[in-house]
């Protein structure tokens, strides 16, 4: 079985519960769409802390250890209130965030994680006094942009923890 988080079923109740018309498809597709979302959540809750590694932006830590493919189920883990959340769950905003990002998915596969070629990239297009420039496709250091998704940011956003520090520190007084 894949992994990803959530259902099928559930996903289908989701968008249909919001008149999303466009979540259509075999329950292969579908499956394939969430697991092209969980992987696109996992991702892209990561930053890279002062000391050079990339760590998960949710508290905690896997429930399974590193055999577990997914960044939940987690122990640990609080929300953004300090409410505990159970080492066995995965909250229902990553499932409705999977939801929204699987959506995007179903209808351009592959949307979420986009490659980026730097030689086919349109910096300005000039037709006779006309010209068009297109916002970068890439940051100044050539990686991608991935598209914004607000809902997907605003439903995992309760689940996010504050920075953390890392190594040691000396205070000189």
């Amino acid at each position: 079985m894949p992994e990803f988080y959530g259902t099928v079923a559930a996903a289908d109740a989701y968008h249909a519960a919001r008149a999303n018309a466009a979540w259509v498809g075999d329950d292969v597709a579908k499956q394939a769409a969430l697991v092209r979302a969980s992987a696109y959540i996992d991702g892209k809750y990561q930053r890279l802390d002062s000391c050079g590694r990339w760590v998960s932006m949710f508290s905690g830590v896997k429930t399974g250890g590193r055999v577990q493919e997914l960044q939940w189920p987690r122990t640990g883990a609080t929300d953004n209130e300090g409410m505990a959340i159970p080492p066995g769950e995965v909250p229902a905003e990553i499932e409705r965030a999977t939801y929204e990002a699987a959506l995007r998915e179903i209808v351009a596969p592959g949307s979420l994680s986009p490659d980026y070629v730097a030689s086919e990239a349109i910096k300005r297009q000039k037709v006779d006094v006309l010209e068009i420039e297109y916002q970068a496709a890439a940051t100044a250091d050539g990686v991608p942009t991935r598209p914004v998704l607000t809902v997907v940011d605003e439903l995992v956003a309760p689940l996010l923890s504050s920075n953390r520090a890392c190594g040691i520190a000396v205070f000189v007084v």
